[in-house]
């Protein structure tokens, strides 16, 4: 990594493993031209060159196991009416059609569903979600469902249990890609022995500089990359640096009574009850350090170290967290990332694959 010559904007192609934008546009003052607050809409987009996106359907695990459906239809329809009809981004479902929509300077959009509590455990439903243009499922979020661990829970199945190989087996067969982000080591392991696909992890960082669950350890890293896998770089500075972790833990420590307290008026209410999770979640960051892009820059650095510069990209999860490194506000700042790429020694190929590149061509190998 020798040349030092700068990215000029228009020579990238920048493309987002992860996003939580659909969640925040189901409030009906919400426009996705132009936003009030939050990471990403079109008019930040078009600023920072972003052209192509995955957008997560985040369903809280706290509706399962018979609302989630409901909720990640509804942000569906969200997408539809928001980003769809007005002509804002249109929805892709392979690489074909994602360059159509380049080649109309239109914003792509791949779907997921994030959390593999919506499919209420049916093989059918996953179909469901799959003829609706859905092409990638994150297995777990911060709760076990009832076929595979989260990292973010006590072990319940030691990995996949029979339903969750079923269900994988499933999504290779259909060339669905696997999201292995928020998923406990032993379901990585589990979904690597279960399956040959490659599979992504969409918004994970590297456990190695960050010593937390949620993130990678370095033989997952490796053995995700030899498979041909992909790996975006979450952007919250929480699975960045042990230290602002610490800080949010001890945040969370200080509501915790508080938050107990609150949940007691409506227990049997999930939507109470996740409107009270979201506000607890605000509080995580209050008073915790500023980290800036030197520190995402580390993790990427250390991804390629152990996997190549071919494996690794971004998974911002812009509007899924509550505070982004310093100088990385919101979408529009993608360029001061390419050229913090640039200063630290990548060379213009190179920060072209880590900007979008790479993520296109691992999902390049699903099309029909």
């Amino acid at each position: 990594m020798k040349e030092q010559n700068h990215t000029p904007k228009h020579d990238l192609f920048v493309f987002d493993a992860h996003c939580d934008t659909v969640h925040d546009l189901v409030d009906p003052t919400s426009d996705f031209k132009k936003r009030t607050g939050g990471h990403l809409d079109l008019q930040r987009s078009q600023k920072g060159g972003l052209q192509a996106q995955i957008f997560a359907l985040y369903v809280n695990p706290i509706y399962a196991p018979h609302q989630a459906l409901k909720k990640a239809l509804i942000l569906y329809q969200t997408l539809e009416k928001k980003i769809f009809t007005p002509g804002y981004g249109t929805k892709v479902t392979c690489t074909t059609e994602m360059d159509h929509a380049l080649k109309n300077n239109i914003l792509a959009c791949w779907l997921s569903l994030e959390g593999g509590h919506i499919i209420e455990n049916s093989i059918d439903i996953l179909e469901l979600f799959r003829s609706l243009g859905i092409r990638c499922l994150t297995l777990t979020h911060s709760k076990n469902t009832d076929w595979a661990d989260s990292s973010g829970d006590s072990p319940r199945w030691d990995g996949l249990n029979t339903l969750g190989k079923r269900i994988v087996t499933r999504m290779q067969e259909t060339h669905m890609i696997i999201d292995v982000s928020h998923a406990s080591d032993k379901t990585v392991e589990s979904v690597l022995e279960v399956t040959h696909t490659p599979i992504m992890a969409s918004h994970s960082n590297a456990r190695a500089l960050c010593n937390i669950p949620r993130n990678l350890p370095d033989t997952l890293i490796k053995e995700i990359a030899q498979r041909h896998g992909y790996i975006g770089v979450n952007f919250f500075p929480v699975f960045l640096k042990k230290t602002i972790y610490d800080q949010a833990s001890r945040n969370v420590q200080q509501y915790e009574q508080q938050h107990q307290e609150i949940l007691r008026q409506k227990a049997g209410d999930p939507d109470f009850i996740s409107k009270a999770e979201s506000d607890l979640f605000q509080k995580y960051v209050i008073g915790n350090d500023p980290v800036d892009i030197t520190a995402l820059i580390d993790h990427i650095d250390h991804i390629i170290t152990i996997g190549g510069i071919d494996c690794v990209g971004l998974g911002s999860d812009f509007d899924g967290i509550n505070s982004t490194p310093t100088n990385l506000p919101d979408v529009s700042a993608y360029p001061t990332l390419a050229d913090e790429l640039t200063g630290r020694g990548y060379t213009t190929k190179e920060t072209q694959k880590i900007m979008g590149l790479n993520l296109y061509h691992f999902l390049k190998q699903f099309d029909p």
